[in-house]
C-alpha cells in the first residue's frame, strides 16, 4: 500500500483524472445526471484555482481532498483564503485511514508560507470531530458565512452546516478580532458555497 499522497493542480488535470475524480465523488453523492453522456462533470469551478489531493490503492482512487481560494473583502480589508472541497474516501476504505492523511496532507499545503491568509470552509456537525483530527481545524460558533448578500444565496445557517476556521497569515492574526463574531460574505454565485 502506498500511503503517499499525490497533488496536482485541478485546472491542468487530465480528463481521465478529472472523471476519476468525479466518478469517486458519485459514489459518495450518487446525482445521474452529472453522469450521463459521457460528459465528465466539473468539480470545481476554473476560477477557485483547485488543488487537488488524491490517495490511491492499487492504481485506485480511493481518497479525495480538494483545496480551493478565492480573494474576499472583509470589513475594508482584502484576505486570501482557502479551503477543503469534496473530500471523500471510498466506503470500502472508511477507516483505514486515507480520509485523515489525505486532509492532513491538504492542511499542510495551506499552511505552507504563501498567500493563504485565512483557511475557511463548512462541514456537517457530524464530521467537526473528523477534522480537528485530520487538520486541527476548529469550529468557529460565532462565525456565519454567506455565499453573498444576494436573494437565494446560501449560508451555513440554512444549510445547517458547521464553520471551520484557521488563521495562517501575520495580517490574518492582526485582524483576528475583525474575524470573529461576524459574518463573513464569499462573494460567490447564488447556489455556490465553500
Amino acid at each position: 500500500m502506498n500511503d503517499t499522497v499525490q497533488s496536482i493542480c485541478y485546472n491542468y488535470a487530465s480528463d481521465a483524472l478529472r472523471r476519476e475524480i468525479a466518478l469517486l465523488l458519485h459514489r459518495i453523492w450518487p446525482d445521474d445526471s452529472l453522469m450521463t453522456c459521457g460528459t465528465i462533470p466539473t468539480t470545481h469551478d476554473e476560477t477557485l484555482n483547485a488543488r487537488s489531493f488524491l490517495s490511491y490503492v492499487d492504481g485506485q482512487l480511493v481518497s479525495y481532498a480538494g483545496v480551493v481560494h478565492k480573494t474576499i473583502n472583509h470589513s475594508g480589508q482584502t484576505f486570501n483564503i482557502a479551503g477543503l472541497s469534496c473530500v471523500a474516501t471510498d466506503p470500502d476504505y472508511h477507516g483505514q485511514g486515507f480520509g485523515m492523511r489525505t486532509v492532513a496532507a491538504a492542511t499542510r499545503w495551506i499552511g505552507e508560507p504563501g498567500d493563504t491568509d485565512i483557511g475557511l470552509f463548512t462541514c456537517e456537525p457530524s464530521l467537526a470531530y473528523f477534522y480537528k483530527r485530520a487538520g486541527d481545524w476548529p469550529v468557529v460558533p460565532d462565525v456565519k458565512l454567506i455565499g453573498s448578500c444576494d436573494e437565494g444565496a446560501l449560508s451555513s445557517d440554512s444549510l445547517q452546516v458547521v464553520v471551520l476556521m484557521r488563521l495562517f497569515s501575520a495580517k490574518a492574526h492582526a485582524y483576528e478580532s475583525m474575524l470573529r463574531h461576524t459574518t463573513i460574505d464569499l462573494d460567490l454565485p447564488v447556489g455556490k458555497f465553500l
